[in-house]
């Protein structure tokens, strides 16, 4: 019998040595820059859902998300084995972060820049950390402090520590406490965003290479591969296939026939697409002025990699689509799931919460259907295959030289990879028979939908900041995470200067999310609605619009006095010789208003 991973990575080096920081290199990806927008009620493709519909899931669940995600013990803290492990592929100093050469600068040295935003400070991680305890050192401990408070004395432990258990063969991802290396360290995602670090270069275009070459498929050529007697173990064949295939084929340069036709290739490729677009909205969202040290979007970022790119986009959707799938697939899994097993009362706010986003995520009838995968006779011997390379991405995340880029690198993989296991392993109407769902899955599951509705929300924010004119404020639908206190939210608004950048026009660390949505603009019509309804909807848009025009009116006092103020600013800088700042604000007549998805 032939060796079905070792066909698989003949596809390995399709791509040639091209560019992996950009998608464009591979002929999936190649486009035009005229290629048509987004039809915002044109369906995702290998989904159940439209663009439309998904924006409004995600306005539904946004807000939720995040207060998992940023309010919980349980799902802010993540164990995982940073530091002890080598990359399995390579051995390179290109990996390492801190490298000019593999550093995105603004001007054209690092020395010049302050050394708390060189990307080498950047990258390490922030705020408390502690080690995994072994079996005995656990049983001298009490059950509720198995970590001696080293996360902070306002930590629930009992809510972020996970007793060890085994690896199962139908893991999509390399646990992390795989091998006698290390069992990790837990470390705050709070207090380690996912925005820019200054991590590229040559390191990073060769892991994202790498990532891409797994995702690569092609028609069989079974002429060319030699008989495999004794097949070895699933993940241990795949890592020494993909190695052989790294040092044989490297210096392949012709193309090899791509088949782009089978469901569980094109998932595959959606789903390693769609992170890759979710990292970068993050990126371009959070992204550090290293001349000034301000964190600020960066429109022109977006644009390059993003706007111009509407098959990235769409592959970002259909990740949400996928993961928010296998969320709502645990729904009954998770109701009798004990969060913290010493905290009775976190316990029970952790699991209202999730219960809300399950119950939110399922009221939708089928968002995606894996029922449709893995069903035809020729694509069964796909499925190990198919795990096995993602194990591969798995392990590729060692070889990332940026400590806060292998921490959510590792975290959005392994979230990906228990999607993909929920989705093909579980049954959602039993529990005893379904795989064990660990406590690191369960957490990176739910910040890597995070992570996705944050990126559709940040797109959404990017393409309302193309509309609107220079010196306009608007509304954020999802705001860069560059204070992390857990205070109340507050509404931030966004200030579009002219440049490529855009800045907040308050100084509030938390916002809430708005939908974006104008007085004047109709809701899109549900098929259950009725006549009162519309009449109803109608009605509220009248009134939301007088509303809006009469806090206009009475606005104008505070709006003459703030312009009082900036004018004395400037007058007095120019009294005393300094720098005039600029007019940061014009009178014009207002424009057409655009729907946001007449530009998705």
């Amino acid at each position: 019998m032939r060796s079905a991973a070792k066909l698989f990575y003949l596809a390995v080096f399709a791509l040639g040595l091209t560019n992996a920081d950009s998608q464009d290199d591979h002929p999936i990806w190649r486009h035009t820059h005229d290629t048509c927008a987004i039809n915002p009620n044109a369906m995702v493709s290998d989904t159940c859902l439209s663009y439309a519909t998904v924006d409004q899931l995600n306005d539904q669940a946004y807000s939720l998300l995040q207060s998992i995600t940023q309010d919980t013990d349980f799902f802010s803290y993540y164990r995982l084995n940073l530091f002890n492990k080598e990359c399995p592929f390579w051995s390179d100093s290109n990996s390492m972060c801190g490298n000019i050469a593999c550093s995105v600068n603004t001007i054209d040295s690092e020395e010049d820049i302050p050394l708390t935003w060189r990307a080498e400070e950047l990258s390490k991680l922030e705020g408390p950390k502690a080690g995994h305890p072994g079996r005995s050192v656990q049983k001298e401990r009490p059950v509720n402090r198995p970590l001696q408070g080293m996360l902070g004395e306002n930590v629930g432990e009992s809510c972020v520590f996970e007793y060890d258990d085994e690896c199962d063969q139908r893991d999509y991802c390399v646990p992390e406490d795989e091998g006698a290396s290390g069992k990790g360290d837990y470390v705050s995602l709070v207090d380690n965003p996912e925005r820019f670090t200054g991590y590229a270069g040559a390191g990073a275009h060769q892991v994202w290479d790498a990532i891409y070459r797994e995702n690569c498929f092609l028609k069989p050529v079974p002429q060319q591969l030699e008989l495999s007697p004794i097949p070895q173990a699933g993940g241990l064949q795949a890592v020494n296939d993909f190695r052989s295939v790294l040092q044989k084929e490297s210096k392949r340069t012709e193309g090899l026939p791509f088949d782009n036709e089978c469901l569980e290739k094109r998932v595959f490729h959606r789903v390693i697409s769609g992170m890759h677009a979710s990292i970068t909205t993050h990126l371009c969202w959070d992204y550090l002025n290293q001349t000034t040290g301000e964190w600020h979007p960066n429109l022109q970022c977006f644009k390059e990699r993003l706007h111009d790119h509407p098959e990235r986009i769409s592959n970002l959707y259909f990740n949400y689509a996928l993961v928010s799938r296998a969320v709502a697939k645990l729904r009954k899994h998770l109701q009798n799931y004990t969060y913290c097993t010493s905290d009775p009362v976190q316990d029970s706010l952790t699991k209202e919460k999730v219960s809300r986003l399950t119950a939110t995520l399922a009221e939708r009838p089928q968002i995606f259907d894996e029922n449709l995968m893995f069903q035809d006779p020729s694509a069964i011997g796909l499925k190990e295959d198919f795990r096995n390379r993602f194990r591969n991405v798995s392990r590729l995340m060692d070889c990332v030289g940026c400590d806060k880029c292998r921490l959510w690198g590792k975290l959005q993989v392994n979230g990906y990879g228990t999607a993909l296991k929920v989705l093909f392993e579980y049954d959602e109407t039993k529990n005893g028979e379904n795989p064990p769902l660990r406590r690191t899955e369960l957490v990176a599951l739910i910040n890597t939908l995070g992570r996705i509705s944050h990126s559709l929300a940040a797109v959404r924010s990017f393409h309302r900041a193309m509309e609107v004119g220079d010196g306009e404020t608007f509304a954020i639908a999802a705001g860069a995470p560059s204070g992390h206190g857990r205070s109340g939210a507050k509404t931030r608004r966004l200030l579009k200067d002219g440049g490529s950048t855009f800045y907040y026009e308050d100084d509030a660390d938390d916002f809430e999310y708005l939908t974006e949505k104008m007085p004047w603009e109709r809701r899109e019509r549900r098929e259950t609605d009725t006549v009162m309804d519309d009449i109803k909807a109608e009605f509220a848009v009248v009134w939301d619009t007088y509303v809006y025009v009469l806090k206009s009116w009475l606005a104008i006092p505070r709006t003459l006095w703030e312009l009082g103020v900036l004018e004395a600013n400037r007058l007095w800088s120019y009294w005393l010789g300094l720098p005039v700042p600029p007019r940061s604000w014009k009178i014009r007549r207002p424009g057409q208003h655009v729907e946001l998805h007449q530009e998705l």
